[in-house]
């Protein structure tokens, strides 16, 4: 059984379909990349699995339990997590303080309890700036604390959202290998993602959206080839 399956999942704004009709199944401990151009609803597709949105119909089932009707908090209480393209940490707080606070109300944990969760996810970010306040910080730190956040919520799937965006060439390979680390820690995973070096080294399967439709999925050497998908995406980087 996948650890999450959506069936004919659609989510429509006014008279845009965002999302139409998405049939996915993820399997556990998987890498999964979901790619395709701007608008394709790949975004919207986190947030409705995630719980900020609800779908227009559909259902979406998460260890074998249908959740489309749950808040996002209860869906993150059971596992589910989830990055924002966009980083917008606490500014008054540590990088530290910034990760506890998944902690406390992700998952529910005391103050101290809290504070020790979000030192072992440092520890497995190789975060080492973690007491530094955030106007002191790097990009690919940011990138760590938004991470970090989800992570410390305890998820057994983790969506990445655009999380190489801004990050150097070196930045970019030292978060390739902690998404690595990641999934061998035992977390699945499906990252959305511009870069097709990153999805070619990290993914295991990939799908792509177009206008909020699949129109392929599988390995990556394989759906780079299919004639729907360079026209629609690949071909737009020739």
């Amino acid at each position: 059984m996948p650890i999450l399956e959506t069936k004919h999942l659609t989510k429509r704004f006014g008279g845009l379909v965002a999302v139409d009709d998405v049939n996915l199944k993820i399997e556990e401990r998987e890498i999964l990349g979901i790619i395709g151009p701007n608008g394709a609803g790949k975004t919207t597709l986190v947030s409705l699995i995630s719980g900020l949105i609800y779908p227009t119909q559909g259902e979406i089932a998460f260890n074998g339990k249908n959740v489309e009707k749950l808040p996002e908090f209860e869906r993150s209480r059971m596992g589910l997590a989830r990055t924002f393209q966009l980083v917008r940490p606490l500014q008054q707080f540590t990088g530290l303080e910034n990760i506890m606070v998944g902690a406390l109300f992700a998952a529910g944990e005391s103050l101290k309890k809290a504070r020790e969760s979000a030192n072992e996810v440092c520890d497995l970010l190789e975060f080492e700036r973690r007491n530094l306040h955030i106007d002191k910080l790097t990009v690919l730190d940011l990138k760590k604390i938004e991470i970090g956040r989800a992570l410390a919520s305890r998820p057994k799937i983790l969506f990445l959202d655009e999380v190489m965006a801004g990050l150097n060439s070196d930045e970019t390979w030292q978060m390739i290998s902690l998404i690595k680390k990641l999934r061998n820690s035992g977390i699945t995973i499906v990252i959305i993602e511009h870069i097709m070096g990153v999805i070619k080294e990290l993914t295991d399967r990939v799908v792509v959206l177009d206008s909020g439709k699949v129109i392929a999925e599988g390995v990556y050497t394989e759906v780079s080839k299919d004639p729907k998908v360079i026209s629609a995406y690949l071909g737009e980087e020739e």
